[in-house]
């Protein structure tokens, strides 16, 4: 009888699951937990060769995530008593072998990093074509190009990129499957699900046995054909028990939660606070009042704006009316401070749900009912988020469930802090969303440590929980920037954890990636936010959380595995 999926994942080794339990995509994340687990197997014991051969599958996929990149392809290649299948270690033979990176020194590097820091996409394009004709058979510069394509979503500009990127590679020695992974890619990102697959079928074992399978399964459930895509995740799961992602996935998916809707509990209250986002605010009005908003009134806080915010709130206050309540204040007074005030407003304090949206997204219609049905599965959560997506390239993920890590060799009981570094307590949220397109691997439903402010919903009894215990959003961390974090942290504290709804996408015009590098002042209070908040919470109290979430994650995966073994075995 074929082994349970839940039987196979329990005989992971426990710091693997909770790494895998975070995440099983994000090609750093997986190369660092393939690392892990060759150092696990390299210890010998009666589970040394399901380790290597784990190992071997978690570095394959990582490397299907970044294809291009010869230093993984190096990185892999180093060790050699891994039982990687000939076709495997032969492409990465070609991406090392035809990896070029200019030296520090080069100028076409420099100029490549003063364009990028000057986010001008047009001629980092122009630059990007330019040095791959020089050298085709390189793949720095190809991997460069196809980077900026992803960052520029769609358009002429996207597709220039795309082409320079592609064209020609897969007749390079040994890079056909290399070709040919980047072509499913690319197809699945505008829509194209028979091309996709078709790609998808010849890549065979290349990137490890679930690979091809999964992606193909992941591309017909995002096309809305689970009929056809169930088997086939369920399939690469057999052959993959380590994803637990595509797991958590594929449950919802079974299960109908990907599609569960359900009103937010009670009376609900929207809240917005802007200032000088006049255009911005009032596209987010309008995906606001086109949703089903399930008899909720929005509140919007104006801080001082002196664009036309004030204009754009009075048209929309003739067109809905008493639907809209308005706050007008004569300056700036910072998200924290601006969170806090609108919670104390008699309307928010008769509300027994409470939404806090940025002045800058786009909203799908059921967008409060997948909110409402999050609540729903988790009725004791101290928050529910949701999935954030680049609002110009919605395949880049901002932000998504947050798991709390921080680099194990460092001592949680150390007491001093180091005033020079910008890190005196070095916990951040997992950033494996960042590293990969979204294939649909963050589309679920479960417990997280924090979710991100830019749409999260509280219950009324959990929010005043939270501001009992530890006050309201931090004023310490105005004027924006780790705040919601920070008050995550607090509810953690209390007994409360926040969950995840994957289901819903959000997408936020505010730019990662390249953009953000210009903003320099913006760059320097986050960043001085980031220190002040890890300061406010102590090393052996992070580590409690650490430990709380994998015991949640694990609980998670258990429930998902369970639903997948119930529904029989793979076909």
């Amino acid at each position: 009888m074929p082994e349970s999926l839940t039987h196979a994942w329990d005989k992971i080794p426990a710091p693997l699951r909770a790494r895998l339990a975070q995440a099983s995509t994000g090609w750093r994340h997986l190369a660092l937990t393939g690392a892990e687990a060759l150092r696990l197997a390299r210890a010998g014991g009666d589970g040394a060769a399901s380790l290597y051969a784990l190992t071997a599958d978690l570095l394959l996929w990582a490397f299907g995530e970044n294809p291009l990149f010869g230093p993984l392809a190096v990185e892999i290649l180093s060790a050699p008593d891994l039982p990687l299948p000939d076709a495997a270690r032969d492409a990465l033979s070609a991406v090392a072998a035809h990896w070029r990176a200019p030296g520090e020194q080069a100028g076409g590097q420099a100029y490549f990093e003063r364009l990028a820091a000057r986010r001008d996409t047009e001629r980092l394009a122009d630059f990007l074509s330019g040095q791959v004709q020089k050298d085709p058979a390189g793949l720095y510069w190809r991997d460069k190009a196809l980077g900026l394509a992803l960052y520029c979503g769609q358009g002429a500009l996207a597709d220039a990129l795309e082409t320079a990127a592609l064209s020609g590679l897969e007749a390079i020695p040994g890079l056909k499957p290399v070709a040919t992974a980047l072509t499913a890619q690319a197809a699945f990102l505008r829509g194209d699900t028979v091309r996709c697959l078709d790609a998808l079928a010849r890549l065979k074992m290349i990137f490890g046995p679930a690979f091809a399978p999964a992606r193909a399964g992941l591309a017909l459930l995002a096309a809305g054909e689970d009929t056809e895509a169930l088997p086939r995740l369920r399939n690469a799961l057999a052959h993959a028990p380590w994803q637990a992602s595509l797991a958590l996935a594929t449950a919802d998916a079974l299960t109908g939660r990907r599609r569960a809707l359900a009103p937010p509990p009670g009376p609900a209250l929207i809240l917005l606070y802007t200032w000088n986002k006049a255009a911005d605010l009032d596209a987010t009005l309008t995906s606001v009042f086109a949703s089903n908003l399930c008899g909720a009134r929005v509140m919007v806080l104006d801080n001082g704006s002196t664009d036309g915010t004030a204009q754009v709130l009075a048209a929309w206050a003739g067109r809905a009316g008493e639907n809209l309540l308005r706050l007008d204040l004569p300056v700036n007074i910072g998200a924290p401070a601006a969170r806090n005030w609108l919670a104390a407003t008699p309307e928010a304090k008769a509300a027994e749900a409470l939404v806090y949206l940025d002045d800058d997204v786009d909203l799908p219609p059921d967008w409060l009912q997948r909110l409402g049905a999050a609540c729903k599965a988790y009725p004791g959560a101290g928050v529910v988020g949701c999935k954030v997506a680049d609002h110009q390239a919605p395949h880049l993920l901002q932000n998504v469930a947050g798991h709390l890590v921080f680099p194990p060799e460092l001592p949680v009981d150390r007491p001093e802090l180091d005033f020079q570094s910008l890190t005196p307590n070095p916990f951040r949220l997992l950033d494996a969303h960042l590293q990969v397109p979204d294939w649909g691997l963050f589309d679920f439903i479960g417990p997280c440590a924090s979710v991100t402010g830019c749409c999260h919903m509280f219950t009324r009894a959990a929010l005043d929980a939270s501001f009992a215990q530890g006050g309201g959003f931090s004023l310490a961390l105005g004027p924006s920037q780790y705040d919601d974090f920070e008050r995550d942290l607090r509810m953690l504290a209390g007994g409360r954890h926040a969950v995840y709804q994957g289901h819903l996408r959000v997408r936020h015009r505010k730019r990662s990636g390249i953009a953000a590098q210009g903003a320099e002042a913006v760059a320097s209070n986050a960043n001085g936010n980031r220190y002040k908040m890890q300061t406010m919470h102590p090393r052996t109290e992070v580590a409690g959380f650490i430990s709380d979430q994998a015991s949640l994650l694990g609980e998670a995966m258990a429930e998902a595995l369970a639903v997948l073994d119930r529904a029989g075995e793979p076909s």
